[in-house]
């Protein structure tokens, strides 16, 4: 790896996608006198797509106020939490990305080093607080201007934060082909046990080959669930492996929804266990 103060960067990029939802305000037919309680029409991410490309050049436009020397936005010029963050990670910049046919807030992470499963909490909770009372405090309060009318667009959610890794989120052009289709979107997937959905199996991840990097396991494995139809499995994998407290318990989170080498061993440790709970006292 180069060193931190070469322009030349060869570490690694690990993008966090988070939900977007915003509010539009028509040109005609919208009273700002009519007070608070009229909101506008609400928007999500997947009706936010159309509108992309104006979100985007806002973000740049908020991004290049705070920046340094021509540089976006960093912001882990202000975080303050633990000092091995601080060095594994050498930047972390706002933008929105396409993905699925959903737009995403995105916070992308040029990293010295890969984050353990506890920094990656950490860090989360860190762009949750940025997005809530920071950055996007001050984003969604601005206009942003569409050929119909005004968008206001929030990065935090009041109904909860959910966080997807992705290492390699590639533009997805067809973004509306669903909707100018006419079709409906797929239902979601009835829940179950983790890593189940009815009459669906797990898929099968090797955890040898990705050098012990979180982030490359837990991308993976989203990945192979969303291709078995399991999004809802997904995103709740993504949330349990951001508040896991070790390594270890992520890798036992993501072994619950995919099958790895430590399915099978958690398994028959589970078989074992309600065995002997299952065995009278003697």
């Amino acid at each position: 790896m180069k060193s931190k103060n070469n322009s030349i960067w060869d570490g690694s990029v690990t993008k966090i996608l988070t939900p977007l939802s915003g509010e539009f305000f028509p040109k005609e037919g919208y009273d700002w006198n009519d007070g608070p309680d009229n909101y506008g029409e609400l928007l999500d991410g997947r009706e936010l797509v159309q509108y992309m490309k104006s979100i985007q050049e806002a973000v740049v436009h908020k991004n290049s106020l705070g920046g340094k020397g021509g540089d976006p936005c960093n912001l882990m010029d202000y975080f303050y939490g633990s000092a091995s963050i601080k060095e594994k990670v050498k930047s972390a910049v706002v933008s929105v990305e396409c993905a699925e046919g959903v737009l995403y807030g995105c916070t992308t992470l040029r990293l010295e080093e890969n984050l353990g499963a506890g920094e990656l909490h950490e860090l989360c909770e860190y762009i949750t607080g940025q997005y809530s009372d920071g950055w996007g405090e001050e984003f969604e309060q601005r206009d942003i201007q569409v050929e119909e009318g005004t968008l206001h667009v929030h990065f935090w959610q009041r109904s909860g934060m959910r966080f997807q890794i992705r290492e390699d989120v590639k533009p997805d052009p067809e973004h509306d082909k669903t909707k100018d289709s006419g079709k409906e979107p797929p239902p979601d997937i009835e829940e179950g046990r983790p890593g189940q959905s009815a009459g669906k199996a797990r898929p099968s991840l090797q955890l040898i080959g990705h050098d012990g990097n979180i982030f490359s396991i837990v991308s993976d494995a989203g990945r192979l669930l969303a291709r078995n139809g399991q999004k809802r499995e997904a995103d709740e994998m993504y949330d349990r492996v951001f508040k896991a407290g070790s390594y270890h318990e992520a890798l036992g989170i993501i072994s619950e929804y995919v099958e790895t080498e430590l399915s099978s061993a958690g398994e028959k440790k589970h078989q074992r266990k309600q065995k002997s709970e299952n065995t009278p006292c003697r």
